[in-house]
């Protein structure tokens, strides 16, 4: 049994998510970002405490059709945000029809429908989120940052980021230094 889960951002997630099913004794499963895979069968019951014990911190099963397609989108986009970052620059959309056995412009058109973005808006938003994060937290040059996130050039990845945040990733950073 997969069942798809909603808010699940980071391996940070996984972990939590973990520890909740090892605190119901439940041991066989797979755990990725977006879903949870059953080796063996859990009962209503078991199924009805995790629930209850998912939304204390802030996830939740989804269960409708619609909602499972746009969680493993998002859930797919932050695959390939992480994969971006490990040097694969596979093209988004293939890479979500590789994973979500669906037509690209079908789940173009639930997605833009039910989050009123589109998916290319939501993955550069995820983008821009994590280059704020890297700009923060790390001292890698703007250059590399840009790169490590698929951007097709420096330049590129300014304009955007300045086009979303309102400065250049240069000024961010500097306003963001941790001394």
């Amino acid at each position: 049994m997969k069942i798809v889960i909603s808010n699940m951002v980071c391996d940070r997630c996984v972990i939590v998510i973990g520890d909740i099913l090892q605190k119901h004794n439940i041991h066989d499963y797979e755990i990725s970002m977006g879903y949870i895979n059953f080796i063996e069968q859990i009962s209503s019951h078991q199924l009805d405490e995790l629930k209850f014990d998912l939304v204390k911190v802030g996830f939740e099963i989804v269960e409708a059709k619609v909602e499972k397609i746009i969680e493993s989108i998002k859930a797919t986009l932050i695959n390939h945000l992480n994969n971006l970052q490990n040097g694969d620059n596979i093209k988004m959309s293939h890479f979500i029809t590789q994973h979500i056995s669906y037509d690209y412009s079908y789940l173009s058109d639930i997605f833009s429908k039910t989050e009123n973005k589109t998916i290319e808006k939501y993955f550069i938003e995820l983008r821009i989120d994590k280059a704020k994060e890297l700009l923060k937290y790390s001292n890698r040059d703007i250059s590399t940052v840009a790169y490590q996130l698929g951007y097709s050039s420096p330049q590129h990845f300014a304009s955007q980021f300045k086009q979303y945040i309102g400065i250049t990733p240069k000024e961010f950073r500097k306003l963001h230094v941790i001394t």
